[in-house]
């Protein structure tokens, strides 16, 4: 029986242990303080290239830039509704010069009368078909009768 035993085994977990360094002497490094310097220098470098003349340059260079193109679009469209208004006025004054004022006071009369003559038209034939009644018939009787 002693050869079918099974040989006895042990199991050692392992725990999180802190890094001991292998020489005597010397301590574990400090990830956390090794990330923050690099951190701080990554942002002093941040703040240098942003305090720096070139940046300044390129950021005032566009916004002069900009303000320059806002105002070249601002001037241009002030011009073209200048030049629109300037057309329209001109079209205006052209197109009155060229109407003949004695044609259009003639065709506005006979247009007048033409109206005019259609409502007498109108009203003679109401009258006329309204027929001729006897003279007899049309008599108001007298008061006191």
């Amino acid at each position: 029986m002693a050869n079918q035993e099974e040989p006895i085994r042990i199991v050692i977990e392992e725990e999180d242990l802190p890094l001991i360094p292998d020489k005597p002497g010397r301590s574990a490094p400090d990830v956390k303080a090794g990330a923050k310097q690099v951190g701080d220098k990554a942002a002093e470098l941040a703040q240098k290239a942003w305090d720096s003349e070139p940046r300044r340059k390129v950021t005032d260079g566009a916004a002069a830039i900009a303000a320059k193109g806002s105002k070249a679009v601002a001037n241009k469209v002030a011009d073209t509704m200048e030049q629109q208004a300037r057309q329209q006025a001109t079209a205006l004054q052209n197109r009155v010069q060229e109407t003949d004022w004695k044609e259009e006071a003639k065709k506005g009369s006979a247009q007048g009368l033409r109206w005019l003559s259609e409502k007498l038209s109108a009203l003679a034939d109401r009258v006329t078909t309204a027929g001729n009644p006897d003279p007899a018939e049309t008599q108001e009787p007298k008061s006191g009768e």
